[in-house]
């Protein structure tokens, strides 16, 4: 009952939004269109664990020993951060053409030197 109430309670948020203005949309026939607003979600409290506090008491009863704890559970609030990023980008560039020709090296000829003879000393 819970999740169906939290689901009708974000579909009315969303509907008053966009009733409201706060999220509007450019219209393009053929295109993904680039929403004009962000809206962000609402922060939220998130558990902390790192953050938890513990009191431990003992005491000496009769004999015996007694140890009650306390536990103080830490809460964080978290506000997300939305903002656009590009998802690709598209770079133009025209062919670099040089204004004059460009003249290569000539290739240097193949010269082949006669095979190094080996002495060995006895």
């Amino acid at each position: 009952m819970k999740v169906i109430m939290v689901t009708l309670l974000l579909a009315a948020v969303a509907l008053s939004a966009a009733e409201a203005g706060a999220i509007n949309y450019y219209s393009a026939p053929a295109l993904v269109p680039a929403p004009a607003y962000y809206a962000a979600p609402a922060p939220a409290l998130v558990r902390t664990p790192s953050l938890d506090t513990a009191v431990v008491h003992s005491e000496r009863v009769g004999g015996n020993f007694a140890y009650s704890s306390v536990e103080g559970h830490a809460y964080t609030g978290l506000a997300p951060v939305v903002h656009p990023a590009p998802v690709a980008i598209a770079y133009k560039a025209q062919p670099l053409v040089a204004p004059y020709p460009v003249v290569h090296a000539a290739p240097l000829p193949a010269v082949y030197a006669p095979a190094k003879s080996f002495y060995y000393a006895h």
